[in-house]
């Protein structure tokens, strides 16, 4: 009784956690029926459905195990007439593979070892058998998982077996032009990996099909050879072939039909027929025969047939066009010339493209690694790269023609070639971009020599529609070292002293060095770092507050990005923004701080009587303004966020409305019609011709900074202040001075009524608690004075000490 309980009753867990889905067939191997009835109880308690037979013998064992087929064993170890070893043996003779449990009274360690080294699934001892019904079932789970890995590798092995009879008849196919050699090379490879008795290929021919190629194998199996049977009609009509794959597995002993009474005639068991089709076109057929056996044709047999088949119906469409295709094979030949001189030179041009620049700066590269030690060091520098890019030429195509830019494209390779001395390589990479392999190159001033003269002679006038124009170039300049192991990297780096030299003004040319990479990787780095900055939380919104000049009061705020790298601390706004621009990540990051935006300020209204009229400034880039969905994501902002329109002001540059004035002016009116309105930032830096302020809805004017920085001591940017605020005065807009940071630039914009102002002087950007600070300061009082210049700063901000 205690046995009972220890077995059924464990002291902890679920007994059996699993299910067995089907009724299982298990053999018991027990001479003990209390043992036999414990077994059972167990698995009846752990509600698995099985059916058992019990064998107490050897023999009872065998006569079991060739009558019936089961789904496990469960055996004790060592009974009078046998062993469990011994019922493993006979289970592998009979080729049942199935789980082999032992529940046995007592084991060893290593006798358990011995016991699962010989191929039994795992043992139960008979005092924990309460642990049956999940061994069992794990161990059936471990069965069909085995089970399905050998279905798969045996599929696996039957597709590459296919393969590999398919690529070798392929191989063969293409070694040969002549169809006569391929349909008949065909049949006689598919007879010797079939082991078929006859391989027959058959095209039609007056309404009839023809065996015209027999595999040539050592016995003729009952069909007369090639020659005899070519000019009788064989019997088979074309519509037997013409329909779907088929396959007869034996011929039917009482079908009439004349074509199986002649098949039966020449000894035919058994045969497979697949069609060859090419474009819906019937082209003829394969025949396998096997003639002396009734031959099961497998299923991977018949896909590797209609494998072939295929190749065969494109072998002998091409064959028809190869022969329709004669007369002008000549033609076909200049075609491909022309086809490899293209792929390795730029249409335009006629000069090398990328790929062969590569090919040319490889084997250059090449035959620097072959020198020695001392050649090296009489020459470190055998080679340079440079990259050019002319400069502005985006300008040309915009406002000539992209035909005048094809032409200028078209001269400046021609004067580049004139600079090229013996055996240097000039090449176009796209666009307006240029590469020199500079060959034999004894120093540095051998490289600046030829740049020289590079950008005198691109500075020579050209007419380009009845304009002249001035053309120049910035280069990056790379001299090989022994760092460089790929042609590609001189490309990389030549690009990256390319965009350095850009940045210095046209014209200019810079040698590249290591530090210029590793600003390139930390560009890169930031960029990834960026895409997930947001959702990271390491960006965060700063508010720069916009004082009404004439009432010393808070009116709104510019809300500015910033960002707090783990790492690297604060990132400027001036270097990752840029990157934003760059890669499009100013779309989803411009909508992060408009909604962020509005969201705090309709706090902030909320939170503080009399700020209706706060309004919050929010910088739309170029892409953002570019967004067909821009005004329905404004819309869906505002709705979250509760905030009324007029209280949103949008600043773009001068540039985004001019580059797309139709647009602009269709966006610019639907943003006026929910009550918000335009800035235009960084007013006086852009385009000189100020008639877009006619004809856009603008209202409000931002002068830049670079106008209000020490314009006591500037006469001429006092005159462009001046300008812009009258400017501002008879157009009816708003004027807001940026970059106010002196006592003395503040007296002189209230001396030019200038209405609104920011800048240092009054606050920096301010995080949105300190900003709450800033309006509770401005919103529990009004202004007792106005700013005088010098008790401005400490009205705004003596509550930030």
């Amino acid at each position: 009784m205690n046995r009972l309980n220890s077995a059924l009753h464990p002291a902890e867990g679920n007994p059996c956690p699993f299910r067995i889905p089907t009724p299982l067939h298990l053999l018991i191997v027990e001479d003990a029926p209390e043992d036999v009835e414990l077994v059972v109880h167990v698995l009846q308690t752990a509600h698995i459905q099985f059916t058992f037979d019990v064998a107490d013998t050897l023999d009872r064992c065998q006569v079991c195990l060739a009558n019936q087929r089961y789904d496990a064993v469960l055996a004790d170890y060592r009974l009078p007439s046998l062993q469990a070893p011994q019922v493993l043996d006979m289970l592998q003779l009979s080729c049942q593979d199935l789980p082999f449990i032992l529940v046995t009274g007592s084991l060893g360690e290593e006798a358990a070892v011995d016991c699962i080294k010989a191929g039994m699934t795992d043992y139960v001892l008979k005092d924990r058998l309460f642990r049956l019904p999940t061994v069992l079932q794990r161990a059936l789970a471990e069965w069909e998982l085995r089970r399905q890995q050998k279905q798969s590798l045996s599929r696996i092995e039957q597709h590459a077996w296919r393969e590999s009879i398919l690529n070798r008849i392929v191989r063969a196919m293409r070694e040969t032009l002549l169809l006569d050699e391929v349909l008949q090379s065909t049949a006689d490879q598919l007879q010797q990996a079939l082991a078929v008795s006859q391989c027959l290929i058959l095209r039609p021919q007056e309404q009839q099909m023809r065996v015209q190629y027999l595999s040539q194998g050592p016995e003729g199996h009952g069909w007369p050879d090639q020659q005899t049977l070519q000019p009788n009609p064989a019997p088979f009509h074309p519509l037997l072939f013409a329909q779907a794959p088929w396959a007869l597995q034996i011929l039917d002993e009482d079908d009439p039909s004349e074509w199986q009474a002649q098949l039966r005639a020449g000894g035919v068991r058994s045969l497979i027929g697949v069609p060859l089709v090419y474009q819906q076109r019937y082209l003829g057929a394969i025949c396998l025969q096997q003639t002396d056996y009734k031959r099961q044709w497998s299923e991977s047999e018949i896909l590797l047939v209609q494998a072939v088949a295929d190749q065969c119906a494109i072998a002998i469409h091409q064959a028809e066009l190869y022969q329709q295709a004669q007369v002008e094979l000549e033609q076909r030949r200049r075609a491909e010339a022309q086809l490899r001189h293209d792929a390795f030179h730029d249409a335009l041009t006629g000069l090398p493209n990328r790929a062969l620049f590569i090919d040319r700066l490889g084997h250059a590269l090449q035959l620097s690694q072959r020198r020695t030690s001392e050649e090296r060091q009489r020459h470190p520098h055998d080679f340079a790269v440079l990259f050019l890019d002319l400069d502005d030429f985006k300008v040309i195509n915009d406002s000539l023609s992209h035909y005048a830019g094809d032409y200028l494209l078209s001269v400046m390779a021609e004067r580049l070639s004139t600079c090229l001395r013996t055996g240097d390589t000039l090449a176009r990479l796209g666009g307006d971009e240029f590469s020199i392999l500079l060959e034999d190159v004894d120093a540095l001033t051998t490289v600046i020599d030829v740049i020289n003269e590079i950008q005198s002679v691109l500075k020579l006038p050209l007419m380009l529609e009845q304009t002249e124009v001035f053309v120049s170039a910035s280069i990056g300049v790379v001299l090989n070292n022994a760092h460089y192991t790929h042609p590609s990297q001189f490309v990389r780096d030549a690009e990256i002293a390319m965009y350095r030299a850009k940045h210095d003004g046209p014209g200019h040319y810079q040698v590249f060095d290591a530090s210029m990479h590793l600003q390139v990787r930390r560009r890169l780095k930031l960029e990834n770092s960026l895409r997930r900055a947001i959702e990271r939380q390491e960006l965060w919104v700063a508010y720069q507050p916009i004082v009404d000049l004439s009432q010393d009061q808070v009116v709104g705020f510019e809300a500015l990005v910033r960002w707090h790298h783990p790492l690297h601390g604060q990132i400027s706004p001036v270097e990752f923004i840029p990157i934003a621009e760059h890669t499009g990540l100013i779309i989803p990051l411009g909508l992060w701080v408009l909604r962020h935006a509005c969201k705090q300020l309709k706090q902030w209204r909320d939170q503080f009587t009399n700020s209706d009229s706060l309004s919050i400034s929010i910088n739309l880039s170029g892409k953002q303004f570019a967004q067909p969905d821009l005004i329905e994501q404004i819309d869906s902002i505002l709705r979250q966020t509760g905030l009324t329109g007029w209280a949103l002001k949008l600043e773009v540059t001068e540039s985004v409305l001019i580059e797309n004035e139709e647009i602009a002016a269709q966006t610019l009116h639907q943003l006026r019609h929910r009550g918000i309105q335009v800035c235009i930032d960084d007013f006086g830096t852009g385009y000189s011709s100020l008639s877009y302020l006619h004809r856009f809805p603008v209202d409000v004017l931002k002068i830049d900074r670079s106008f209000i920085s020490g314009i006591s001591a500037r006469p001429e940017n006092q005159e462009v202040v001046k300008a812009i605020l009258s400017l501002g005065l008879n157009l009816g807009l708003t004027v807001v001075a940026e970059g106010v940071e002196t006592p003395e630039e503040l007296q002189f914009l209230q001396r030019q009524q200038c209405q609104q102002a920011q800048g240092y002087w009054f606050a920096p950007p301010l995080a949105a608690a300190q900003a709450a600070d800033l309006l509770h300061s401005s919103y529990a009082q009004p202004p007792t004075c106005p700013l005088d210049g010098t008790s401005a700063s400490s009205h705004l901000t003596d509550h930030l000490a």
